[in-house]
């Protein structure tokens, strides 16, 4: 069975001598059941905190935690029924697998008999059903990643929290294991929270992904959402990459809006939910692959090619538009595209519809 979550105005505060510093920031959030969210942002931005505090190893300093509509923000660790999977996996070195993944239920007072049948059920599960008698150090880093999750899995919990399960992967195993986790919650129901720090992790395994910045809540969305319309510039700037311009509003015309920028004047659609006013600054934001290249004749924004790099399925172009300002374009490659080489003098073309407007 599994279970929503909710964090009501959730804040952690630590102290570092006189110092106090705001980990977590007044969050709010609901995890619907069976749903798999991603909390995603750079280092220190409280991912980790968050989810301490659901599992109960931190206290909130202010602000409650609710499972299923039960108020757990006081409840003890071993009470919660919370699965948690670490970093770092956290198997114990001198127990073969067996005795590692049938922990928590010998602890539970479950019965020798009992714990066989469903641990040889849960390594089944997870496709490791030969290793039981082996060692974690016999094991390769995916084997021990899945061993965690039998682990976990075993004692059925309502709800299973992930600290960056896939941090010490290499990067094929990672696509590979997160494809896997994907599939046993999706299999299982379970509902899930999920940090990282990987935004390609976190926009190809989540239901809704929450961006946090500083400890608080930057945006709440579903993948595909917060990559084509980012809320804010920092949301805009940290999944995927994003070229952003500053320019002013010239005029408006139905669903679109000229804008003044880098001498030129630009016709863009409007965005229908920032109300923007004539003369004011704004942020533009163009993603590379938006960006297409060709002769500088007749193109608005022209520039010269300061970089070029090949990575295997497209192109990847920096263009300086005047000194210091950079535009990134990535054309997918095929065997008929122009390629063109440092030094070279370009037209960028932007569809105005792949422009989104924000406020600086």
């Amino acid at each position: 069975m599994s279970l929503s979550i909710s964090l009501h105005n959730l804040s952690k505060i630590f102290h570092r001598g006189k110092e106090a510093f705001k980990a977590v920031d007044n969050v709010n959030l609901h995890v619907k059941s069976g749903e798999l969210v991603t909390l995603l942002g750079p280092s220190g931005c409280g991912k980790t905190t968050i989810l301490r505090m659901i599992a109960g190893f931190e206290r909130p300093t202010e602000g409650r935690v609710l499972i299923d509509g039960e108020d757990i923000t006081e409840m003890a660790v071993n009470k919660r029924k919370i699965g948690f999977v670490f970093q770092n996996y956290a198997l114990f070195p001198h127990m073969n697998i067996f005795d590692n993944v049938a922990y928590g239920l010998k602890i539970r007072g479950v019965s020798q008999e009992e714990r066989k049948k469903l641990v040889a059920q849960v390594l089944h599960m997870v496709g490791l059903e030969e290793v039981e008698n082996r060692f974690p150090n016999q094991l390769s880093g995916g084997e021990q990643q899945r061993v965690a999750l039998a682990r976990v899995f075993v004692t059925n919990p309502n709800v299973l929290l992930m600290d960056e399960p896939l941090s010490n992967l290499d990067a094929k195993l990672r696509i590979y294991m997160r494809a896997e986790i994907r599939q046993l919650q999706k299999k299982l129901g379970i509902t899930c929270i999920y940090v990282t720090h990987d935004q390609k992790e976190a926009l190809s395994i989540a239901d809704r992904i929450v961006v946090l910045n500083k400890g608080k809540v930057e945006q709440v969305a579903t993948p595909f959402e917060l990559y084509a319309n980012p809320a804010t510039l920092f949301v805009a700037d940290f999944i995927g990459q994003a070229n952003i311009f500053k320019g002013q509003v010239k005029a408006f015309r139905d669903k679109e809006m000229d804008v003044f920028i880098y001498g030129h004047v630009m016709a863009i659609r409007n965005n229908e939910k920032k109300r923007f006013k004539e003369g004011e600054e704004v942020a533009l934001v163009v993603r590379p692959e938006s960006v297409r290249l060709g002769p500088p004749e007749g193109s608005i924004l022209k520039g010269r090619v300061l970089s070029r790099v090949f990575v295997g399925d497209k192109m990847e172009y920096a263009i300086e538009i005047e000194p210091g300002n950079l535009i990134h374009a990535f054309e997918p490659y095929s065997r008929d595209i122009p390629i063109f080489s440092e030094g070279d003098s370009v037209g960028l073309r932007i569809n105005p519809l792949d422009v989104m407007t924000l406020p600086v």
